[in-house]
């Protein structure tokens, strides 16, 4: 069964790779909708893959280090682009959570990525 769950943020940002006077180059932000998958069977004693609330315990401490900050500064996340981020999500969370099976990660209005580990 597949089930996912969504979380929200905003950053700054800046691209390290275009000059000063690009608009990548300067600081500017971004609102995020971030999906979590999770693909697993059901538990026989809730009838569910797992509880919304244990994926929280786990998301929700990346979100808090992340939202409205300059992610720049965050290790891994030095050339942040969208599929930097997701990748981020990815190696942060698979060790957590057994049944994670891809991270999406979105600018609305705009698009995004879907990544699934490597």
């Amino acid at each position: 069964m597949l089930i996912y769950k969504k979380y929200f943020f905003d950053t700054a940002h800046f691209m390290p790779n275009f000059p000063k006077e690009h608009k990548y180059g300067r600081i500017h932000g971004h609102s995020y909708e971030l999906v979590v998958h999770l693909n697993d069977s059901l538990d026989s004693k809730n009838d569910w893959v797992i509880d919304f609330e244990e994926i929280d315990k786990f998301v929700l401490p990346l979100i808090k280090k992340i939202d409205h900050n300059l992610i720049n500064e965050i290790k891994g996340l030095e050339n942040p682009t969208t599929e930097n981020i997701s990748k981020w999500f990815w190696n942060n969370l698979k060790n957590d959570l057994k049944s994670l099976e891809k991270i999406e990660l979105n600018r609305p209005r705009i698009g995004g990525c879907i990544y699934k580990g490597n």
